[in-house]
């Protein structure tokens, strides 16, 4: 019987993505530390999200882009509405 060996396309695609998961979690912890300084910083942490969807696609899961975030005048217009109605849901 024939073990069961890899080609080695497979060989180095599974080492780009161990070094990618590798790059996801720095970038976990760069992300972190940041926050913990009191930084936002937007570049690191869209890094995380594309690399955590690369891996995420390689494991066999979908991924989930981003979402824009919601547009903050309709969430204030939402609070002016129930504080001139004096409603608190």
């Amino acid at each position: 019987m024939i073990p069961n060996i890899q080609r080695n396309e497979d060989l180095f695609i599974d080492a780009a993505v161990r070094h990618l998961t590798a790059a996801r979690n720095h970038l976990q912890c760069a992300v972190l530390h940041f926050d913990d300084a009191g930084y936002e910083h937007d570049p690191t942490a869209r890094s995380y999200s594309y690399v955590t969807g690369i891996v995420a696609e390689f494991r066999g899961r979908t991924y989930r882009p981003v979402v824009a975030p919601e547009p903050t005048h309709i969430a204030d217009a939402a609070r002016e509405y129930r504080r001139m109605a004096r409603r608190a849901y």
